[in-house]
């Protein structure tokens, strides 16, 4: 996506945050539904990560798989990194104008038959065993500075099973890319 599309779409994160905290009216929105073929009415999975200014994380939701329009998955999901995900608080009036907005598109999922095919840095990773799933996006081993058997143990951990569950032959991995921007890279 070019720089103009990507600003749009975290404009329009931020006008749905705001809109929940202060009923503010969403021009944004209303222009973009409107539209018939752009690439804001493109199905793709993405994700939404609030950031505080030191770089801590304080929200992020995302969904895998494309199911409804960019202009209307990435309001909801910009809510729901706000406002309900489990491990903070709600965002507050407040603190919202000190937040700093990432979004993450992501390429289709493609089915991968060893763990060791996983590209650090390029690839996200989404880790099946049984009825456990977790996933990680490209940038955390990255920004963490994980190798790649750290970084399996650590979504090992997040999917609520042993950090070497990755090597039992049950464990099934999927790998995705994405296109990451935040508001200070554009």
């Amino acid at each position: 996506m070019d720089r103009q599309v990507q600003r749009t779409l975290l404009g329009l994160a931020r006008e749905a945050m705001a809109n929940t905290l202060t009923h503010a009216p969403q021009p944004l929105y209303e222009q973009l539904k409107q539209e018939k073929r752009s690439p804001y009415t493109h199905e793709l999975g993405a994700f939404v990560t609030l950031h505080t200014q030191q770089g801590e994380l304080r929200g992020c939701i995302g969904n895998l798989w494309g199911v409804n329009p960019l202009y209307q998955m990435i309001p909801d999901l910009a809510r729901q990194a706000a406002f309900s995900d489990p491990r903070f608080r709600p965002v507050s009036e407040g603190e919202l104008p000190t937040l700093v907005l990432e979004i993450s598109l992501l390429s289709k999922m493609q089915l991968i038959q060893d763990w060791h095919d996983i590209t650090l840095g390029r690839d996200g990773v989404l880790l099946s065993h049984n009825y456990h799933r977790a996933v990680f996006l490209p940038q955390v081993a990255t920004e963490q500075g994980w190798d790649l058997e750290t970084m399996l143990g650590h979504l090992c951990r997040k999917a609520g099973l042993p950090d070497l569950a990755y090597t039992d032959e049950q464990c099934r991995f999927e790998v995705f890319q994405a296109e990451v921007f935040d508001e200070t890279s554009v």
